[in-house]
């Protein structure tokens, strides 16, 4: 850990280093974004979950901090191209901050995220993770920051509610069919016990009303399949309407639909062919 994370100083200068003759240093992330780099942090969180925690928490604020910093200089310098760059995080339960006055919280970064040109991807298990990892009200303050959404099967009833909600409501018909008799000088049948009558009548009546219905209940997370999710999405203009998403593994060939790969039921063999 004291190698990677903290290397000598001559390192930094330059100087060969006897402790560390292969050592080399990372450049900051202000030259890796520019440069087209892939930073990846991968530490088993079951060897020390404190510490890793904090070296993430640590790196995705650097991060941060050298993206925010390019809109001093994208202002200054409106002719030059400044390439994308792209914050892709599992498990984000384990690294979001938020709060109040905190400086370096996610939800103030994902507000301006889009004109530094970041395109943030974060993944949790559920709602209430995020709840648990973040204090008092953080978790409605961050979601809202997170403009387009994918929910894939859950269990948690929390994140199945709030997908929900989020789906919003449709005004669905509904109708009631009624038929109703009646009859005049009613008497009893000393033989069957049935009511009988010389005259009656038969009515029937259909009402129409008009209710409100979520787009798609709670159940339906439940019942998600492998590979399937309900998106929440927004072009950048107005907001689409929330549907159905098939998703595909990326090990299966690119012009292969879902539903070619759900009826092939992921046979290494016909993946091949």
């Amino acid at each position: 850990m004291r190698r990677v994370f903290c290397p000598p100083k001559e390192l930094y200068d330059g100087k060969p280093c006897a402790s560390d003759p292969n050592g080399v240093v990372l450049r900051p992330f202000e030259e890796l974004i520019e440069s087209g780099a892939v930073v990846g942090l991968n530490f088993p969180v079951a060897l020390n979950p404190a510490l890793a925690k904090t070296i993430g928490t640590m790196m995705k604020i650097d991060y941060q901090r050298a993206v925010q910093l390019r809109i001093p200089k994208m202002d200054a310098h409106p002719e030059r191209h400044y390439r994308p760059t792209v914050f892709i995080c599992d498990e984000y339960q384990n690294f979001a901050t938020v709060g109040g006055d905190n400086p370096t919280g996610d939800e103030r970064f994902l507000s301006i995220s889009r004109q530094p040109k970041c395109i943030p991807i974060v993944a949790t298990q559920s709602i209430s993770s995020l709840k648990d990892a973040l204090p008092n009200e953080g978790v409605k303050t961050l979601l809202q920051a997170l403009r387009n959404k994918v929910f894939l099967t859950t269990t948690d009833p929390e994140t199945a509610r709030y997908a929900s909600e989020l789906c919003g409501k449709a005004d669905r018909t509904r109708i009631s069919y009624t038929v109703s008799e009646s009859s005049t000088n009613a008497n009893v049948s000393w033989l069957s016990g049935r009511t009988s009558s010389s005259k009656g009548s038969v009515s029937a009546s259909k009402a129409y009303q008009k209710h409100k219905e979520p787009l798609f209940e709670e159940k339906v997370f439940f019942d998600l399949k492998n590979a399937q999710s309900v998106v929440v999405a927004f072009d950048g203009v107005s907001p689409l309407p929330p549907t159905y998403c098939y998703l595909k593994p990326d090990f299966l060939p690119i012009d292969m639909s879902w539903f070619e790969q759900e009826r092939i039921a992921f046979d290494p063999e016909r993946v091949q062919q």
